[in-house]
């Protein structure tokens, strides 16, 4: 669910679209309780705009937001320690700066989830064969056949232990793809609290700034 779709539902290409009524149906009270806090929140430009900063609650980092016009055609950003300088040209519009602040968290998250989940992997004795980052829209993470560990750089904005947990599910599906119960004793031996890190990633979204929506 996002304010420019609205409600999304995505299902496998084979899905059986004739069950999605009573499906819908049973998820009534989950998606009234989303609309309501949809149109409670402020809109983007309704709060502080741009942005003042970035806070990363799963690395701990948080970092200033400076702005600065430029004479150049493309707009960019430069970090320094804790301090983002972002330069944009004058005809810069709002969805412009969040897309540049959105591939710079994206370079951040990939360096910072590369070596989070290598010493995950070596705490835990699971493998994988890199770590992609994007911006997926109905996944914190997933992992593939080949051992490529791909996750969404928004749980940078989740407190550390639902981010750590994130990884070692994934980390988990090497050696059980599916979530049969060797899976989930797999992860609860790894992750204790997995089963409450499960139920509060389902409220993951009160974490990300509204602009980001």
């Amino acid at each position: 669910m996002n304010r420019s779709d609205g409600l999304v539902v995505v299902v496998p290409k084979d899905f059986d679209r004739s069950l999605l009524p009573d499906i819908l149906t049973s998820r009534q009270g989950w998606i009234d309780r989303q609309l309501e806090r949809f149109e409670s929140l402020p809109g983007r430009f309704e709060q502080d705009w741009p942005p003042a900063g970035i806070e990363f609650n799963g690395s701990g980092e948080s970092f200033r937001i400076r702005y600065e016009n430029t004479a150049a055609a493309q707009p960019d950003i430069r970090r320094q320690g804790n301090e983002l300088t972002v330069e944009l040209p004058e005809a810069s519009t709002d969805e412009e700066l969040v897309a540049l602040l959105v591939r710079w968290m994206k370079r951040y998250a990939q360096e910072y989830c590369d070596c989070l989940a290598s010493q995950l992997s070596v705490q835990t004795g699971l493998r994988f064969n890199k770590v992609v980052v994007r911006g997926q829209k109905t996944r914190w993470g997933s992992f593939s056949s080949r051992g490529t560990l791909s996750l969404n750089y928004k749980l940078l904005f989740l407190p550390e232990p639902l981010l750590r947990h994130v990884i070692l599910h994934e980390l988990a599906h090497s050696v059980h793809m599916d979530h049969s119960k060797a899976f989930w004793a797999l992860l609860e031996n790894i992750d204790p609290n997995s089963r409450v890190h499960d139920r509060q990633l389902s409220e993951g979204w009160k974490y990300l700034p509204t602009w980001l929506e």
